[in-house]
């Protein structure tokens, strides 16, 4: 029973709230990992490892249990949230059964770094289905221009040109629909 209560640890992702809305309530970060899932399953093609990017995927955002979300357009709040979460990433870890703990340490620190062409993929699926669930929320659209997305998650697609394609196509939606007004 010890292991199965240090697993729960993992549910209170659950809870992590993100600016992102779902009705009337803030989306989770768990909400948010199933449909970041989803959207890597549609775009995976045959020369990346499935289950490496799926994996990345799942672990990606568990450090938001203990440091929380800091949404893309606080740049202030985004000062030191690479310190947050290596802090958090810590005290996580003690928390996790040791197997889990290795594993996450491992995956986090892969896909910060980007260091494989998986972990650059679960990057730029994090990034694109955050601005495609948007699409259902205009009202959380505060300082998101076409500037700014170009900036901040534009370079994370380069390497994958069905991702660039999706962005682009996502970037002349939205600019047609008046989400930048």
């Amino acid at each position: 029973m010890e292991e199965l209560n240090k697993l729960r640890e993992i549910y209170k992702l659950k809870n992590v709230e993100r600016a992102s809305h779902v009705k009337r309530r803030q989306e989770s970060a768990a909400e948010h990992s199933w449909s970041a899932l989803m959207l890597a399953d549609y775009f995976l093609t045959k020369d990346l490892d499935r289950l490496k990017v799926y994996e990345l995927l799942m672990y990606h955002d568990l450090v938001e249990i203990e440091s929380g979300d800091v949404v893309i357009t606080d740049l202030e709040g985004r000062k030191n949230k690479k310190e947050k979460e290596s802090k958090a990433l810590e005290i996580l870890k003690r928390k996790l059964p040791q197997v889990i703990a290795k594993k996450f340490e491992q995956l986090f620190q892969e896909y910060e770094g980007k260091t494989s062409k998986e972990a650059r993929f679960a990057k730029a699926i994090d990034a694109l289905d955050g601005a495609i669930h948007e699409l259902d929320y205009k009202e959380d659209w505060k300082n998101w221009t076409e500037e700014f997305l170009r900036e901040h998650k534009g370079p994370l697609f380069e390497e994958f040109p069905k991702l660039k394609e999706a962005h682009e196509n996502f970037l002349k939606y939205a600019k047609e629909n008046g989400y930048f007004d």
